[in-house]
């Protein structure tokens, strides 16, 4: 049984050293990193010269997001041999762990093809949320007053006398031409109007008490959320507009609705439970906020450059006389 084994292992690498292929391998800068941090992923291959190798191009790697890559080099290993190695800088917004499936490899020589594939990877991930953080209460309920008639009276017969005035003013004169309204001012660009707000809350992440600078946090990130994806988030509650990021038709908007909804909780622990943290934690927060507002741009822009460049089907079919 033993000669049976060692003989195919002798046939396969025969076999491997015949194509000139070499398995491919697959490195992670770092073993742990936190959410919305930026690291590489690397993948190495040797291959013949003459030969061309094909590599993966998605945006998303698994549980990886793409910021930048591929970015190759290659370098000669004699005999008519390179080695090639194919960088991604990526970020990760999953929760404990982050899994890289085997990436497919195309080599493509003179005369064959051949299909490689990367060992699978996993990266453990830190959460933001300090880990003895406490839940959010639920808020109270309103209390009930019976309301007063009288003000709305007044303010009725008040609203009366002032049309009844302007009218009988305007009978009397002959009715001014009025010019037409100026232009509508041009709506500022939200992602521009939230890296500002976001470059004024970086002195704000160093003083005490941490309430001012977490409401100011929560609100930036809400307003953009507000008018960039039209969703009404400044009147959503942390768990209501979650639920609506997740239901979002962009697959990488939703995928970001986790890590946007720790970063709500942690400026609602210091908002309402009165919560401090140390400025380097502040100043942590402040950086992943940035990084989530800068995918969720990049994530619709390119949304609306699919949309843009997107044509029509044409049928091929020629409908008989």
């Amino acid at each position: 049984m033993r000669c049976l084994l060692l003989g195919l292992l002798l046939l396969l690498g025969l076999a491997a050293a015949a194509r000139g292929q070499a398995r491919p391998e697959a490195y992670l800068s770092a073993d742990t990193v936190a959410i919305g941090e930026r690291f590489t992923l690397t993948l190495r291959v040797e291959r013949p010269a003459t030969a061309r190798l094909e590599v993966p191009t998605d945006s998303l790697l698994g549980d990886l997001y793409v910021i930048e890559g591929p970015l190759r080099y290659s370098r000669p290993l004699g005999a008519g041999r390179l080695r090639d190695s194919i960088v991604y800088v990526v970020t990760t917004f999953a929760l404990d762990s982050a899994r890289v499936p085997p990436l497919p490899l195309v080599l493509h020589t003179e005369t064959e093809r051949y299909r490689l594939s990367t060992p699978p990877l996993r990266v453990a991930v830190r959460s933001i949320v300090p880990p003895n953080a406490e839940g959010i209460r639920d808020l109270a309920p309103l209390v009930e007053f019976p309301a007063a008639r009288w003000p709305w009276l007044a303010g009725a017969a008040l609203l009366a006398l002032l049309l009844g005035l302007t009218a009988y003013l305007w009978l009397r004169r002959r009715r001014p031409v009025v010019p037409p309204p100026p232009p509508p001012a041009p709506r500022p660009d939200p992602y521009r109007v939230a890296l500002e707000q976001l470059a004024a809350l970086e002195p704000l992440a160093t003083q005490t008490p941490v309430k001012p600078f977490y409401v100011a946090l929560a609100d930036v990130l809400r307003g953009y959320l507000e008018n960039r994806l039209a969703l009404p988030a400044r009147c959503l509650t942390t768990r209501e507009l979650t639920a609506h990021l997740e239901r979002h038709p962009s697959r990488h908007v939703a995928g970001l609705a986790t890590p946007i909804r720790q970063v709500l909780e942690t400026a609602d622990l210091a908002k309402f439970a009165g919560r401090t943290y140390p400025p380097e934690y502040n100043r942590q927060v402040l950086t992943i906020t940035r990084s989530l507002i800068e995918q969720l741009e990049l994530s619709v822009r390119i949304g609306a450059s699919i949309q843009a460049n997107a044509l029509p089907v044409q049928s091929t079919h020629t409908p008989t006389p």
